[in-house]
């Protein structure tokens, strides 16, 4: 273990997996997968493990199979701490999602997110402004403002939370819906990134000795699925030191690289031959063939976000429950490739996609590249778009709504498919935004019809704790304000809300009315529901698969190449062990 007690660092991560699952107990055989986790859990993970003194990858928390295997894995690390050389301020160049955006075109100062969490009892105008500040002052892109010269982040201290700050007296009750929302369309069009107007907070005060809510309106080009579950833990210990008296600033712990600094080792990576090697890759991801028929094309000037059509779906826990605990680890895939293979078979079956159909996912792009960073606590918007081609062909047969063999075959597709795909599709956005030769071709390409984008778990068992997301109210975390053009003519957003029953999937289907009609995305959407049903099916009907971890069961010095094995020749070997 070189250095590392194995008893000691499986106190540590059991510790910290209770905490990020809210679960009284995780013992050293309860496993990440099974335990509900996913890749956006995953880093947090890594954090949190890193403060405590060890080191570990997302790679090693998705794949190995328990708390044990992965306190095994684990390296000494130094505590976290951010070097005074980088503190954040300066100028900050353009990510390839920044771009993305510019390119996109619409208003980006209303291109928002928010997030309502519940308040303490014991709040006053005073204390939330001093949280506020707290956590003003530790995230350096909370202070960030466009100018002449580009994107820049100002000092601690420059944004003071009064000017940030609302309080809406609700006079001894809850805040209505309604005015929830009209607070925060109010609050999101107070942004402006010039006038580094980055974020307002509504606080919903119901007097004192009752919990109020809080709102955060944020613009999402400083903010992701990752930076809100950071904000809404500095809130929550920035107002523990404040109930005790203390300051609040020093129970928040720092940043390990600035998102400043990631911005230029991007610009370096974009540039090395390692991102230029994968051009062929994402050419041939991109050729023709693979478009969604709609009744006419997208059109920017009129296809709108705000003027989107909208379905909302919700798969009840008795379904969701499984799905993304014990059937993604008997199945021996995550939670994205469960969601991805349910999709995959509902494509397969609507009647505007042919054999082949190109898809853009969304990661949360706190990918390793091999540059020194922690990014487990920077806020920021990270978020990597890349596109991806399926296969359909084969896919529709009638017994895939059974979990029959064609379930298990698109399964096989999917999760070969996407971990084939380059550094989890990060490359693609720096050759397609920071790499002017091999960007024309792919932007010349014909785009992805349909967009995914998994958002993970929000909010801890049953919600509504303080400082935690109030279901009621909930979050946008894709929330366009109006004139954004769509980014593709049909969009689904999905995320898990945990209630009484158990966790919940909840999805947000988007299109452009008058390329397809409501008939056709709700075939779609109550598609992948049934095919998610029906991988449960096959997984009550499958035993333990080969786990995710062969791959790294060997060591390095065996010279086996394994990243070069592929899915049907694992499928062989659990075959072979008796274990499919």
């Amino acid at each position: 273990m070189r250095g590392i007690d194995v008893t000691e660092a499986e106190r540590i991560l059991c510790g910290v997996l209770a905490d990020l699952f809210a679960v009284p107990e995780v013992g050293p055989q309860d496993g990440f997968v099974r335990l509900g986790g996913d890749s956006i859990i995953a880093v947090q993970v890594v954090g949190a493990a890193r403060r405590a003194g060890l080191r570990i990858t997302v790679r090693d928390v998705l794949t190995l199979p328990d708390v044990a295997a992965l306190a095994a894995a684990a390296l000494p690390s130094a505590r976290s701490v951010r070097p005074g050389a980088d503190d954040g301020v300066g100028p900050v160049l353009p990510t390839p999602v920044m771009r993305w955006l510019d390119e996109r075109g619409g208003p980006a100062d209303r291109y928002y997110q928010y997030l309502v969490v519940r308040t303490p009892a014991g709040l006053t105008g005073q204390s939330a402004a001093e949280v506020l500040q707290a956590v003003l002052d530790r995230h350096d892109m909370l202070r960030v403002v466009r100018d002449g010269s580009g994107w820049r982040t100002r000092p601690a201290g420059s944004v003071s939370a009064g000017q940030c700050l609302r309080r809406v007296a609700t006079e001894g009750r809850e805040a209505t819906a309604e005015e929830v929302a009209r607070e925060v369309h109010a609050a999101r069009d107070r942004l402006s990134v010039e006038g580094g107007v980055i974020v307002q907070a509504v606080w919903f005060d119901a007097g004192a000795g009752l919990p109020g809510a809080l709102a955060l309106v944020v613009n999402h080009v400083v903010v992701d699925g990752i930076s809100w579950r950071v904000l809404t833990g500095d809130l929550g210990r920035a107002w523990e030191a404040v109930a005790a008296g203390r300051a609040p600033a020093g129970a928040l712990d720092p940043v390990g690289t600035s998102f400043r600094r990631w911005s230029e080792l991007l610009a370096a990576e974009a540039a090395g031959g390692r991102t230029a090697a994968e051009a062929p890759y994402w050419s041939g991801v991109v050729r023709p063939g693979a478009g969604i028929a709609g009744r006419r094309p997208l059109d920017a000037a009129r296809d709108h976000e705000d003027r989107a059509a909208h379905l909302a779906l919700s798969l009840p826990a008795a379904t969701a429950g499984p799905l993304l605990t014990s059937v993604a680890d008997r199945l021996g895939a995550d939670a994205n490739e469960v969601l991805l293979t349910g999709l995959s078979l509902a494509l397969a079956r609507w009647r505007p996609c042919g054999p082949e159909v190109l898809v853009e996912l969304e990661g949360h792009g706190r990918e390793d590249i091999g540059a020194e960073a922690d990014l487990s606590r920077t806020v920021g918007w990270f978020t990597t778009l890349f596109p991806t081609r399926f296969a359909l062909d084969g896919l529709g047969a009638a017994d895939a709504e059974e979990g029959g063999p064609t379930a298990a075959e698109a399964l096989r597709r999917v999760r070969e498919q996407l971990r084939a795909v380059p550094r989890k599709g990060i490359g693609y956005g720096l050759l397609r935004h920071l790499d002017p030769a091999a960007g024309e071709g792919l932007a010349a390409a014909e785009p992805a019809g349909l967009g995914f984008n998994y958002l993970g778990r929000l909010g801890g068992p049953g919600g509504g704790g303080d400082w935690q997301l109030l279901p009621a109210h909930g979050a946008r975390l894709d929330a366009p304000g109006p004139g954004m053009p769509m980014a593709h003519a049909v969009e689904v957003s999905a995320f898990v809300l945990e209630s009484a029953d158990g966790p919940v999937l909840h999805a947000d289907w988007a299109w452009a009315d008058g390329v397809h009609d409501e008939a056709e995305v709700r075939t779609l959407a109550e598609g992948w529901f049934r095919m998610l049903g029906a991988l449960v099916a096959l997984a009550d009907r499958t035993g333990p698969a080969v786990p995710s971890t062969v791959p790294t069961a060997v060591p390095p010095a065996s010279g086996l190449a394994l990243d070069a094995i592929g899915q049907d020749e694992l499928d062989d070997l659990a075959a072979s062990l008796g274990l499919l």
